[in-house]
């Protein structure tokens, strides 16, 4: 009896062993097989919510664009030298050159004029790969950029010539162009191009009024289109289609259990990072799998961000500033966190200073414009920017976003001083310096500046080439992100 017993748990024992090794090897081979199931097109939800809800098609700037597109001659290469930055920089030859490729885009430069003035720029989006949001394809950028590049130096020509109504109407249809593309429905890249083709727009005029005496109707006219426009701006950037690009990934890597729970699909590895070693990444993914965030743990941190993003877009920086905690800080630990926000996390902190870096930049040239008609009324400038609100000038006085009143305003001899403190929230008196500026550095082949603390709009600071000293920091600065690993998430960069 007690052989027959022991024989009897001994086969119950085996049994449990073999169904736990087989249920061991079936969630193997789930662990190592199971994909993530895509429901939702977010390439099609992207489209929905950036079509006008009024479209029209005779209204939509996107045939026109793609004309001007179509019809746009690309600059020389003899033109394509570092350092210039106005006609008068190239010798005769050079600027005949210029002259006949400007000429030559008559017909992309009447398309790009209407195509800004209407009220919207929608074009369907489609994704290269299978739906990615993040593959959506958008060629519309660069070519706004080379365009944006081609009006601004047609402003500045007709400056140096003498034609000063049609640089102002240059000016002009660069702002309007950047004001399609702010609408907080879009990615931030390409919220980010509009701010972009705005503060080019104002400081292209700045340049003009530091190089050219313009009588007082014409300011006037100037400065009354530029009020017009930015008292109807209610534009702030927005994050909508970011949280598309991050829901879209959580789809595609994520595991779905139908309770929330599933975490990292093993089979899926375009999120590892190129900058550690095979064996770390190894681990990494072993552990994102076994113990690393839930599908459902993911998507609250997204609204997590998203709710916090969307109200530091209502504060000031001077208002962040004071605040008890950063929520840029809040954000950046939460990307911390979790290894897809990481990677894809957003980048709040660079358009929120560009944003109102952009938007101040419109208010000092609305300012100087009324200070340049003052001086032309009364041959004087005025005292202060109270006593050109007081003289109806100037409809109010600008503020600083980054100090807790006006912009500065000083009086030198025979000129003035208009800043902003910038992002050190402090006042360095505004002393001019030259800026700084880098061009084709290897691998990026863009510009950057390093400017004093505060951000001066007037006089305008001459820009000179750096030295091989300069050059060499910032060549460390701009490779760093390559050496420590993927930079995306730091809202610091």
């Amino acid at each position: 009896m007690v052989s027959l017993n022991f024989h009897i748990k001994r086969h119950i024992l085996l049994i449990c062993i073999a169904f736990s090794l087989l249920l061991f090897m079936f969630k193997t081979i789930i662990f190592f097989t199971a994909k993530p199931k895509v429901k939702v097109n977010y390439v099609a939800e992207y489209n929905r919510i950036t079509r006008p809800a009024d479209y029209d098609h005779n209204e939509n700037a996107a045939p026109y664009y793609e004309k001007a597109f179509g019809a746009f001659v690309l600059m020389p290469n003899d033109l394509k030298k570092p350092y210039k930055y106005w006609p008068s920089d190239f010798n005769s030859v050079e600027q005949s050159i210029l002259e006949d490729w400007l000429l030559s885009n008559g017909e992309s430069f009447e398309c790009f004029r209407i195509a800004a003035k209407k009220p919207y720029f929608w074009l369907e989006r489609w994704a290269k790969e299978n739906n990615w949001v993040n593959s959506i394809l958008m060629p519309d950028l660069y070519q706004l950029r080379l365009l944006t590049e081609a009006i601004m130096w047609n402003a500045k020509l007709n400056v140096y010539n003498g034609r000063i109504e049609p640089a102002f109407k240059n000016v002009d249809v660069l702002d309007c162009s950047g004001s399609l593309k702010c609408r907080p429905a879009l990615f931030i890249m390409e919220q980010y191009l509009g701010i972009g083709i705005k503060n080019s727009a104002s400081l292209t005029a700045i340049e003009i009024l530091e190089k050219v005496q313009v009588d007082s109707q014409a300011l006037k006219s100037f400065q009354e289109k530029l009020q017009r426009r930015f008292d109807s701006d209610r534009y702030v950037p927005g994050f909508e289609a970011e949280k598309f690009l991050l829901y879209n990934a959580v789809l595609r890597i994520f595991i779905a259990n139908g309770r929330g729970t599933g975490r990292l699909a093993w089979s899926v590895g375009w999120y590892l990072d190129t900058s550690v070693g095979a064996w770390e990444n190894i681990i990494r993914r072993f552990r994102n799998c076994l113990f690393g965030p839930t599908r459902r743990e993911t998507e609250h941190q997204i609204e997590q961000i998203s709710v916090i993003s969307n109200w530091v877009m209502g504060q000031t920086p001077w208002e962040i500033e004071n605040r008890r905690k950063n929520p840029f800080e809040k954000i950046q630990a939460i990307h911390e966190s979790n290894f897809l926000l990481k990677l894809l996390g957003l980048n709040i902190k660079s358009i929120f200073e560009r944003y109102h870096k952009t938007r101040t930049q419109t208010e000092a040239l609305i300012a100087i414009v009324a200070i340049l008609r003052f001086k032309n009324d009364t041959n004087r400038f005025p005292e202060t920017l109270e006593e050109l609100a007081n003289t109806g000038y100037l409809k109010s006085v600008p503020m600083d976003p980054f100090s807790n009143g006006s912009l500065v305003y000083k009086v030198s001899g025979d000129n003035f001083t208009l800043y902003s403190v910038g992002s050190d929230f402090s006042d360095d008196g505004g002393e001019s310096e030259d800026v700084v500026h880098f061009i084709s550095i290897p691998f990026w082949g863009v510009g950057r500046s390093i400017e004093k603390p505060d951000i001066v709009y007037w006089p305008v600071r001459k820009i000179r080439k750096p030295t091989d000293e300069e050059l060499r920091q910032m060549r460390e600065r701009m490779m760093k992100p390559f050496v420590t690993g993927p930079q995306r998430s730091d809202p610091n960069n």
